[in-house]
This record gives structure tokens, C-alpha cells and sequence, in this order.
């Protein structure tokens, strides 16, 4: 079993080739598959995908994974242990842009909607199809049961690492609302169900009325439903020479409503990245016990 893995998207998906090679062990193990196959995969953007869709299948539209077979003609969960140079399954196609979207309209994590497509293009290689009500019973169950059974065996779905966090907390700069100070900042908060809630600066004539990225964040956050106890981490991150730390009214907000143990990724656009914590940042900090 190889793997041969594109990444054409940001560096922050390479991630995605382990997770991509774990998913695969776990079906082909399921599936009882022993052939000796090699999967390539590529994360592309909407564009390459599209122009994929015109030419191969007269589709003229974005859509989220394409798999091409190499091997339609043969029955692909055969009992063969290859030798050697591994036969070639097929290729998946996912586009990332259009994953990420999916993933916020349906409420899923990046990790699992990316995750998911994968297993989604493998099935189709490995001969399954949805083209039916009986052929949808049967592969969209065994979609689940892979994913469900990466899960157990990772102990729990693969969180977005500080890469990840960063990238979203960069992609929020480009809200920000800073015409006075020419200053943007962008923030993002993981919680332990996966999700993220992104914030940016946002400033005022008025200038006592500006609120900062950080705390946007994490009051998108709580008003979302999450409370301190659901937060993992936080990123944030601007266009400075030094990575870009919490003003003091932010660090009285993130000791209050962010947890202790949880992990603060201070980067810049250079890609300079300082972890700490709320301790390490606001040392006697005011808190409820100073009421």
C-alpha cells in the first residue's frame, strides 16, 4: 500500500498525507484488501478542478473530489499480495476551497470534510458507487465505518495543529476594519468539538471603541454557545517584525475566558510562531476571587 501525495494548496494541508495514509490502512484492513496498491491524491483549487470536470466528464462546474480508476475492468478487493512495484488503483482529486466550504455549511470540522472526501474517492477507486438506492445503502454506511473506526483507533479525530490555526487566523486578517492604525490583525480559536471561530480588528473614529481581533474571536465564540472549558487554543497573528502579542485589555479578556492549559500561537506573516499561555502573558491576573 503507498500513498503518492499533492498538496498544490497552502503548506498547512501537508498534514493531510499522514492522515490520508492512515485512513487508507484502516479500509483496506475493513475491506480485507491485500493487493499491493498505490493511490495518488492531490489537494487542488476550484479552478483546477473545474477545468478536471470540463475535460474528463463535460461537467462545467466545481465539484469536491474526482476519482479516476485505473482499473475498471478488474475486480478491485481481489485477494492478490503484490510484490514489488504496487499496481495502480487510481487517482482522487479534492478541492480544498470547496471542502472548506461544505464543512461550515454542514457544521463539520476541515479535518473530517477533507478526510471524509478522501475515503469518498478511495470507495469509488475500490469499486463502490451511489448511483442507486441499494449502492448508496451500502457505501455511504461503509464511508462512516472507516471514518468511525480512523477515529477510534487515533482515540479521537485529528485535531487542526498550529499550522492549521494559523492559516485560519491569517484568512480572518483579511476582515479586518483598520483604516486608522493600517494595523490587521486576525485571530482564531480551536474548541475540543473541532470547531473554529475566527475574529478580526475592527476599528473606530472613536478611538476608545476599536476592539481587537482576540477578543473578537473569542466572543464569537461564546456567543456561539462555547463556554471556557470548550477552548483549546488560540492563534493570532499580523503583519509585524516581532510575532504579534496581546495588548493588555486582550490578556485581561483571555484570562478570563479562555483556559489556562489552553495553548496561545503568537506568529507573523513570515511565519515566526511563539507558543505560550495566559499565565506566561498576564501573570496576577485580576480575576473573580480579586471581587
Amino acid at each position: 500500500m503507498e500513498l503518492g501525495f499533492e498538496n498544490r494548496q497552502d503548506a498547512v494541508y501537508d498534514v493531510y498525507e499522514g492522515r490520508f495514509e492512515g485512513l487508507m490502512e484502516v479500509a483496506f484492513d475493513l475491506l480485507g484488501v491485500r493487493t499491493n496498491y498505490e493511490v495518488d491524491v492531490s489537494l487542488v483549487d476550484d479552478e483546477t478542478i473545474h477545468q478536471i470536470n470540463r475535460d474528463y466528464r463535460h461537467i462545467d462546474r466545481v465539484t469536491d473530489v474526482i476519482s479516476f480508476a485505473f482499473n475498471d475492468d478488474e475486480e478491485p478487493t481481489h485477494q492478490i499480495v503484490g510484490d514489488g512495484v504496487p499496481k495502480m488503483l487510481g487517482e482522487i482529486f479534492i478541492c480544498i476551497p470547496q471542502a472548506l466550504r461544505q464543512a461550515k455549511e454542514i457544521g463539520n470540522s476541515d479535518q473530517r470534510e477533507i478526510s471524509f472526501l478522501f475515503v469518498h474517492g478511495l470507495l469509488h477507486l475500490l469499486g463502490y458507487d451511489h448511483m442507486s438506492p441499494e449502492d448508496e445503502a451500502v457505501m455511504f454506511p461503509l464511508q462512516e465505518k472507516i471514518l468511525n473506526a480512523y477515529k477510534s483507533k487515533e482515540g479521537d479525530w485529528p485535531m487542526m495543529n498550529k499550522e492549521e490555526l494559523i492559516a485560519k487566523a491569517t484568512e480572518a486578517r483579511s476582515l479586518s476594519y483598520s483604516p486608522y492604525s493600517h494595523f490587521a490583525v486576525g485571530a482564531a480559536v480551536l474548541c475540543r468539538d473541532g470547531e473554529v471561530y475566527v475574529g478580526a480588528n475592527v476599528e473606530n473614529a472613536s478611538y476608545p471603541l476599536c476592539m481587537c481581533g482576540e477578543r473578537n474571536a473569542l466572543y464569537n465564540a461564546m456567543m456561539h454557545g462555547k463556554k471556557k472549558e470548550d477552548l483549546l487554543a488560540l492563534a493570532i497573528v499580523a503583519d509585524s517584525d516581532r510575532v504579534c502579542s496581546p495588548c493588555g485589555a486582550c490578556r485581561q479578556v483571555i484570562s478570563e475566558l479562555f483556559p489556562t492549559e489552553g495553548k496561545i500561537y503568537l506568529a507573523n506573516l513570515k511565519g515566526d510562531i511563539q507558543e505560550t499561555n495566559i499565565a506566561e502573558l498576564l501573570p496576577f491576573a485580576f480575576s473573580e476571587e480579586d471581587l
